[in-house]
């Protein structure tokens, strides 16, 4: 239904140009007279130009919806390594502090050692 009234459009703006054109300096034709193969012309590349323009927009949905895949695996791939990062910052700071209370042991033994030493070569 919906074609069809285009193409009664276009049929009417074709009659409606050509009686221009009879003004103008005539196509040679009568009045009331049009062109139906210039009509159907016109008509079947407007029909092309429709299914380019839907194959297009088809071919952007699909990049559409693969860019929001790609997105939604990068997002969960972000969330792993934030995870991993975070995990790995707390074994960093307990590490530090494991070796932060062993210096602190080392340096008692060494200064524990010193003194002996010290005791010893002044007795």
């Amino acid at each position: 239904m919906r074609r069809a009234a285009v193409f009664l459009a276009l049929l009417l703006c074709l009659l409606w140009t050509g009686a221009q054109g009879e003004d103008a300096g005539g196509t040679g034709k009568k009045e009331g007279e049009f062109d139906i193969q210039g009509a159907h012309d016109q008509s079947s590349s407007q029909t092309q130009m429709r299914t380019d323009i839907l194959a297009e927009l088809k071919e952007l949905r699909d990049i559409a919806i693969e860019h929001r895949i790609k997105i939604q695996r990068l997002q969960q791939d972000n969330t792993v390594l934030e995870t991993k990062m975070s995990s790995s910052e707390k074994e960093v700071e307990e590490v530090k502090r494991e070796n932060t209370g062993k210096k602190q042991k080392h340096h008692k033994k060494v200064n524990i050692a010193n003194i002996k030493i010290q005791r010893h070569l002044f007795v």
